[in-house]
């Protein structure tokens, strides 16, 4: 049994997804839906406003623009609670987590086993994932949909002080279960169709910016065996991700460079990378310039 949790942009649970949830899932379930047309709420207070209402033991966390195309999902997303220790999954994350701001998806690592846009490629993507129940321990989940144990919640709460907005909740929250000692994992067995990508505005700028302030002491974070010299490839590939989303944005390269030099010194394992010091001296020349297009190209 499982409780769905809608923010919705519209107060009105879309009919088509309706018919598509409860045609797929299964099992027994409740849809909760947020009503944020206003935007009263940050997508964390929606959610957590959500986990109150909620009276199942396992609570999945959706957009309202994906659809199901996994038949009898709901028993799928259970089976992987109960045959093990998970706290939480997802259908796309990373089992690396940056001391460098960016994306969960900037070191180049990533579990990714949902479609977005193309739905010519729904029957190879089924086929793909039939092979039973896979997965793959992560750090990172999307949010574009996970679940999460209820019992969990006794531990986090999704951050309605530093994540005001719709950005970071979802990485943020699974900080917290990996601080906590939960286990995540990216599965294969549930297949959904995103219809749309996140904005990297500016307002996702700051909110990565906020999450490596709050979790700085403990990035970065892992599970799988790296030496220093592969995390400091990771973390170089996670900032060059961030120097070209604020670029994107129309930030100054004094701006940018600030950022990236802030980070590059505080950055402690960084200088066990033989590469830091051409990257503090490309930083640094950036920043100085003020003007001119960003520094794009970026070795690894």
């Amino acid at each position: 049994m499982i409780s769905i949790i809608i923010c919705s942009r519209t107060g009105n649970l879309d009919s088509e997804l309706s018919v598509n949830i409860k045609a797929t899932i299964g099992i027994e379930h409740e849809i909760i839906l947020i009503n944020n047309t206003d935007n009263k709420y940050g997508i964390c207070q929606a959610y957590n406003i959500g986990v109150k209402q909620s009276k199942y033991d396992i609570l999945c966390f959706m957009h309202d623009d994906i659809s199901y195309h996994t038949q009898n999902w709901g028993s799928n997303a259970l089976a992987h609670f109960t045959s093990s220790d998970a706290a939480a999954i997802g259908v796309a994350g990373s089992p690396y987590c940056a001391f460098m701001p960016g994306p969960w998806w900037g070191s180049g690592i990533l579990y990714e086993n949902l479609l977005q846009h193309d739905k010519n490629s729904i029957e190879a993507a089924l086929k793909a994932n039939s092979g039973g129940m896979a997965r793959k321990e992560a750090i990172l989940l999307d949010g574009a949909w996970f679940c999460i144990k209820k019992s969990t919640f006794k531990q986090v709460s999704f951050d309605e002080t530093n994540f005001k907005g719709f950005h970071f909740y979802d990485v943020d929250t699974c900080m917290q279960i990996h601080r906590a000692g939960g286990k995540i994992y990216c599965i294969n067995d549930v297949l959904i169709q995103h219809a749309s990508l996140g904005e990297v505005n500016s307002t996702w700028i700051e909110s990565a910016l906020v999450f490596h302030q709050k979790w700085a002491a403990h990035l970065p974070a892992t599970c799988l065996n790296l030496t220093k010299t592969e995390a400091g490839r990771l973390e170089y590939k996670t900032l060059n991700s961030f120097i070209l989303a604020c670029a994107a944005n129309k930030y100054t390269n004094k701006k940018i460079y600030a950022i990236a030099l802030k980070s590059l010194l505080k950055f402690k394992q960084g200088y066990l990378f033989y590469k830091t010091p051409g990257y503090f001296v490309k930083f640094l020349f950036k920043y100085l310039l003020k003007k001119g297009a960003p520094f794009y190209s970026l070795n690894y």
